[in-house]
């Protein structure tokens, strides 16, 4: 179900992008050669996708993003050459600054992700950890208090008090099974300023149920 969300999602982003480059080239093609300052700031525009592939898909995104662009540019640039002119020369610029811009955002975020995706292994080395260590603990509890509880009779305090321990016992086991499924790394506000691993928004097969 994730998948297919996240699937679902990353086409929506790549169809916005391409909605966009085709409506920014469509801009170019159908102004008036005269209206400069029209196209420079079309040519602007072509920014925006740039760094929302570069951004949404990292350094392979912005460099796909950036060639869908030149090749959409392009056209209109050879179309329009004036014997390389200033403004054939500050449109073969931009098309540099086309790939160099992709080449930085796409590169910077996959840093970022690579930082991201380590924290996440480390969150999940650890909560591997500290579930193993405390699963066999627990289940000797929970079968010490089972087997206190049928030295009582069903009807009496103590085996109903008991049972609530049971009870709270499981619980922290279903918790503890959680742990090592932890696919993400997002807090929740504690105590004062202090944050914590929210395991359910953390916890792949939770959110799946």
């Amino acid at each position: 179900m994730k998948g297919h969300l996240e699937l679902n999602t990353s086409n929506i982003k790549i169809l916005f992008i391409v909605i966009l480059v085709g409506a920014i080239a469509s801009l170019h093609y159908l102004t008036q050669h005269s209206q400069i300052y029209h196209h420079i700031v079309y040519r602007e525009f072509y920014f925006l996708p740039l760094i929302l592939g570069g951004f949404w898909f990292g350094l392979r995104g912005g460099l796909i993003t950036s060639c869908s662009i030149v090749t959409s540019y392009l056209p209109f640039v050879i179309l329009r050459w004036d014997n390389f002119s200033s403004d054939d020369l500050d449109k073969s610029i931009e098309i540099i600054l086309f790939v160099i811009v992709a080449v930085l955002v796409g590169t910077l975020r996959d840093r970022e992700m690579a930082r991201m995706r380590e924290k996440i292994e480390g969150v999940k080395a650890m909560a591997g950890t500290v579930a193993h260590e405390l699963n066999t603990p627990l289940q000797v509890v929970i079968g010490n208090s089972q087997l206190l509880q049928e030295e009582f009779d069903s009807s009496t305090e103590t085996h109903v008090e008991l049972q609530k321990i049971i009870n709270n016992l499981h619980e922290m086991a279903q918790i503890i099974k959680k742990l090592p499924l932890i696919d993400r790394v997002e807090l929740k506000d504690y105590v004062g300023n202090t944050k914590i691993l929210d395991i359910e928004k953390n916890n792949q097969e939770a959110n799946k149920t």
